[in-house]
């Protein structure tokens, strides 16, 4: 049985079964498996089609999950193993921003041909560095680089001399 903490818990790691009413496997109705755990339906899911060898359309409708989730589920176990089974964010994990080497070569193709367009140059970077950015990402880089001040070296401030007690 799941108490409240045991469910804030997996809602906090992220873990919890957005649908536990659809797991009707037998296992579930003992008290050591949870069907708010997500990892562990997902881990039994794949035990019994694997040891027990049950057919994959039955073992998603004892553990409420679609053929493609169970397909996605055993691949990502394949790769990754048990971490697989934890919930992490999608997606990129920061902005991509035009720098460096990239906006370098942004910069060079742009002044070979001042009519290419941004959508156009990042296609150019796709293709070279396999990094996708969008073209709105490149203008406002491009913007920020050419509307920049060149930056000039710091000059050194000389200061004077105080005069000590003994330079009279």
């Amino acid at each position: 049985m799941t108490t409240p903490a045991k469910r804030e818990a997996l809602l906090a790691s992220g873990t919890l079964n957005p649908h536990p009413e659809g797991v009707r496997s037998a296992l579930f109705h003992v008290d050591f498996f949870d069907p708010y755990d997500f990892a562990q339906v997902k881990y039994e899911m794949l035990r019994a089609h694997s040891v027990d060898e049950d057919p994959v359309a039955e073992v998603c409708r004892q553990f409420g999950l679609s053929r493609e989730s169970f397909y996605q589920i055993q691949q990502a176990f394949q790769k990754l193993g048990f971490s697989s089974f934890l919930s992490r964010k999608r997606g990129r994990k920061g902005p991509v921003k035009l720098k460096g080497e990239l906006l370098e070569f942004a910069l060079a193709q742009k002044k070979e041909n001042p009519t290419t367009d941004p959508g156009h140059l990042a296609a150019l970077i796709q293709e070279r560095y396999g990094v996708a950015i969008h073209r709105t990402t490149v203008l406002r880089g491009l913007k920020k680089k050419l509307h920049s001040p060149p930056k000039e070296p710091a000059r050194r401030i000389r200061r004077r001399r105080r005069p000590r007690a003994g330079d009279l």
